[in-house]
């Protein structure tokens, strides 16, 4: 169990890193780090505010100490060191990250600032794989099925980490049962659970699967 002092820490650095405190938010990171270090959850945000701060190689350090604690198949580490890989190699601006990442920020009811964002992202960096799953994910939303089929298929085109693969998979799949596609979405979600490289999106996939052996679906 989590310590309160941990918790408390914890959240402090997530209120100034909300209030884009970032030496703020690194020390209460560190603080709930030492009060309890295999608790993964502040690794990963100390990792994220090291990399919106262009410390990369702090951050592939925080993100390699939080590797371990990672649940199994669990890619998201290897997506984050991936990226930051890629802003190094020049392959990816970070003003792109950073646009994707403040869309990730807003609430789930902002679609159009969402698709703002990812847009001015893919017209920096139109390989970067994330940005096209949040789009895809967002065209979904407003019901415009053919075009969140396209943003989808152009992210997996971009070849990326099985993280963000499952993400678009799953998506796609979301597409397919939305169009009545039912076989073609199942076997999406199939895709998903067999990748196993992302926990949330893989428990989701077969959470459909299950509805749809109940015949909920």
């Amino acid at each position: 169990m989590i310590s309160l002092r941990a918790q408390t820490a914890f959240k402090r650095g997530q209120e100034w890193e909300a209030r884009h405190n970032s030496p703020k938010a690194v020390n209460a990171y560190r603080e709930a780090i030492a009060i309890e270090p295999d608790w993964l959850e502040p690794r990963q945000r100390l990792g994220a505010v090291y990399l919106d701060q262009g410390r990369y190689d702090e951050a592939v350090a925080v993100y390699r100490q939080a590797q371990p604690l990672t649940p199994p198949g669990d890619g998201s580490i290897d997506y984050f060191v991936h990226t930051i890989d890629m802003i190094q190699k020049g392959a990816l601006t970070p003003a792109a990250y950073r646009y994707y990442a403040m869309a990730l920020d807003l609430p789930d009811e902002k679609l159009d600032d969402k698709m703002t964002l990812c847009q001015k992202a893919l017209g920096l960096n139109p390989t970067f794989a994330a940005p096209y799953t949040m789009l895809g994910q967002t065209l979904l939303a407003k019901g415009k099925l053919n075009q969140a089929r396209v943003v989808l298929e152009r992210g997996l085109a971009c070849r990326p980490t099985p993280f963000i693969q499952a993400m678009l998979l799953f998506q796609l799949g979301n597409v397919a049962l939305t169009s009545g596609q039912r076989g073609q979405a199942l076997d999406l979600f199939r895709k998903v659970v067999q990748l196993g490289a992302n926990p949330p999106f893989t428990r989701f996939a077969n959470m459909q699967l299950q509805a749809a052996a109940a015949g909920r679906i």
